[in-house]
């Protein structure tokens, strides 16, 4: 045998790399084995998250197609029995340590967010391509209905500050002319103006008392003051016969100094002085009353002026919304009113005038009142001489008292009817709003149906915080609001379909709108809302229609003709077109909750209400309904896209909160759900010093 020798290091090296070998073997197979595991693991907590949120509300998915899971400790405990069976092949080697949930979302999160998205997400296959240009073109109209309404409550707030400047028009004639006046105009009754019954600025006349004297060229405005108490009062005559009285007893002889001799004087000269004392005084308080009144109506004017500057840069600014034609009629208008309110030629009197009439009035009365003070009451042969020479010194300082400056036109004042100004426009929008159900249908077809269950979604708040864009938060939106209309019924659905007596409540989408408890209460509401896009509308056209809106003009300056401000009678016109045009949206929603069509835009042939008509409370038509038009459920997807979101979703889970009660789900509330969650699951694997983390999630959006 042949003997052979070997290297040792041959031997070392090859056991060496055996053991490399051996160990990247190893590793590869606890690496794939640790794949295997992961693996395992991550479909393990896949399914058993599937899993427990497979339990979803079937009856809200029926309904609505809506997932929903109510959230509870069985959730956890069903994810950690799921994740068990499902790590069974993987032996002992691999073991659930536990599973911890701790990021919850509830579906009303975020102001309803996540009701929005599930609808979206249920909703925008191809709808929301085919319905864009319908949405958009809508959209432009109830912003051209909001600017609208916006521009011409700025315009009546204008008529509130212009009327103010009148208010004090009238508080003048009051206390200068001293006829009666109240808010609405001058008192007249039978024919004839009142008196105010109180002494005025013009009381003390410094003269022989006629038209001419006291500046009053209306005939029937002077017989009314003439002949009532006080009336006006020659105040010289009264120094005359005082000076007589007290040269009367100065000149008696000394056998003649007898009591009754003397008292025949003193009482007359003392009824005289009283009644001097108390012309002057009182006219004197007039007058200090008449100009502070003029500086109130220098605030107005300045107040109304600013306004009307504000109205007509919101209408320059709003060119592309409103249209030319209606943003030129608004200009022309309020250009108009402006500079009428500018001027102080168009009122019932001069006001520079009569300020400087009043203040120099009021340098002759405090120097006559204060020289009156220095009289004695009682006469008497010693004082005689004295109240002589005191009246001499009131007769001089009374030269300068006279009515110059202070005449007033009354031209446009008509006397044979007692005006109430625009109080009848008014008392007709009150009564329009105060019974607006019973004007649009028989009050007896309406469901009386109500909900009183606590804890409902409607009463929810909260707000959407969202990072998405614009665009897709609109396309949302529309989304939604589409989902709304199919989902669920408003008042006209029941016109060909029978009530479901089961249900809490029928008008549904009038309370997603209004979220009150009854239907009659979300009827009402949904009207008043309505009535606020026909009005906008309507307004629109009767701007623009030159006939109608001389009729309104007409009308308004028969109201407030008298007061010569055209400023005022302007606002005034703007006034009764608003409230015809409510008059006319009271015609228009006759026939939608009739089921008609009511055309978006109106002209001419289709408009139903006239001024007269309106006056007298009759809303009857002998005109058919529009072919062409939207019908109610057009106007309320209109009032849908107005509706803030947050009060949207909310009120849309309550509705289906109160259809769960009604399907028997006593205790189904949305704040008790969710629509996503995430946590983790821990496991422990054999020969791995680390425990498992796994990320575990599940969502419906």
């Amino acid at each position: 045998m042949n003997n052979k020798t070997f290297k040792a290091q041959i031997t070392v090296m090859a056991a060496l790399s055996m053991t490399i070998i051996f160990s990247l073997i190893c590793t590869c197979v606890r690496s794939a084995l640790d794949c295997f595991y992961n693996t395992q693991i991550k479909e393990a907590c896949m399914l058993s998250v599937e899993g427990a949120f497979s339990a979803y509300h079937n009856d809200m998915l029926s309904e609505y197609d809506i997932l929903l899971l109510q959230y509870s400790d069985n959730i956890k405990a069903r994810i950690e029995q799921y994740a068990e069976e499902n790590i069974y092949s993987c032996g002992k080697n691999v073991s659930l340590m536990g599973v911890d949930v701790d990021n919850v979302e509830y579906i009303t999160d975020q102001g309803g967010i996540y009701l929005r998205k599930e609808i979206a997400s249920y909703m925008q296959y191809g709808l929301f391509s085919e319905m864009a240009d319908v949405m958009r073109q809508s959209e432009k109209e109830l912003q051209k209905v909001e600017k609208i309404k916006e521009i011409t409550s700025d315009i009546q707030d204008c008529e509130k500050d212009l009327w103010e400047v009148d208010l004090k028009i009238l508080q003048l004639i009051k206390y200068v002319e001293g006829i009666e006046t109240t808010d609405t105009g001058i008192v007249i009754r039978r024919g004839e103006p009142v008196s105010s019954g109180g002494y005025f600025a013009k009381s003390a006349v410094n003269g022989i008392v006629s038209r001419d004297s006291v500046y009053v060229d209306e005939k029937k405005v002077y017989m009314s003051i003439d002949n009532s108490e006080p009336g006006y009062t020659d105040v010289s005559a009264l120094l005359d016969d005082m000076y007589e009285d007290a040269s009367g007893v100065a000149a008696s002889e000394e056998n003649q100094k007898e009591e009754d001799y003397i008292n025949s004087y003193s009482d007359v000269y003392r009824r005289n002085y009283i009644k001097l004392k108390a012309v002057l005084g009182g006219t004197k308080e007039q007058t200090e009353k008449a100009l502070e009144v003029l500086g109130e109506y220098d605030d107005a004017k300045s107040g109304a002026e600013n306004k009307l500057g504000g109205c007509m840069e919101k209408v320059s600014a709003e060119i592309k919304t409103l249209g030319e034609e209606l943003c030129n009629e608004l200009i022309e208008d309020l250009k108009s009113m402006k500079e009428d309110n500018a001027s102080d030629k168009k009122t019932m009197c001069d006001m520079q005038q009569l300020r400087q009439a009043l203040s120099r009035n009021l340098i002759v009365l405090n120097g006559v009142c204060s020289q009156i003070e220095k009289l004695e009451e009682n006469l008497n042969y010693d004082n005689s001489r004295d109240v002589m020479s005191s009246v001499v010194r009131c007769r001089q300082l009374l030269y300068g008292l006279s009515a110059k400056g202070m005449k007033f036109d009354y031209s446009g004042v008509d006397f044979s009817i007692e005006s109430s100004g625009l109080s009848a426009v008014k008392k007709v929008r009150q009564l329009i709003t105060d019974g607006i159900l019973a004007l649009v249908m028989d009050t007896d077809n309406i469901s009386e149906k109500s909900v009183n269950y606590a804890g409902l979604a409607t009463d929810m708040s909260g707000k959407i915080e969202s990072m998405e864009s614009k665009a897709e938060e609109i396309k949302e939106q529309f989304l939604m609001n589409e989902y709304l209309m199919m989902k669920f019924n408003c008042f006209t659905d029941y016109l060909d379909m029978d009530i479901d007596e089961s249900a809490g409540i029928d008008y549904t989408l009038e309370y997603i709108l209004c979220g009150k408890s009854g239907d009659k209460e979300n009827l009402e509401q949904t009207m008043l809302e309505l009535s606020g896009i026909r009005t906008g509308m309507n307004l629109a056209y009767l701007i623009t229609d030159k006939s109608k809106k001389m009729q309104a003009y007409s009308f308004a300056a028969g109201a407030l003709g008298f007061t010569g401000n055209m400023a005022l009678i302007k606002a005034g016109q703007y006034l009764i077109m608003s409230v015809w045009a409510y008059g006319e949206a009271i015609m228009d929603m006759r026939d939608l909750y009739a089921g008609n069509k009511v055309a978006l835009v109106k002209n001419e042939k289709n408009w139903k209400l006239s001024l007269e008509n309106l006056l007298g409370m009759k809303f009857d038509s002998d005109k058919d309904t529009d072919d062409d038009g939207l019908e109610y459920r057009d106007y309320i997807r209109m009032l849908l896209m107005l509706e803030r979101s947050e009060h949207k979703n909310y009120r849309t889970m309550g509705a289906m909160e109160i259809k769960m009660i009604s399907m028997g789900h006593d205790d189904f509330r949305m704040r008790n759900y969710i629509v996503s969650m995430a946590g983790t699951a821990v496991f422990s694997v054999i020969r791995r010093g680390q425990p498992y983390v796994q990320i575990i999630s599940c969502s419906y959006i």
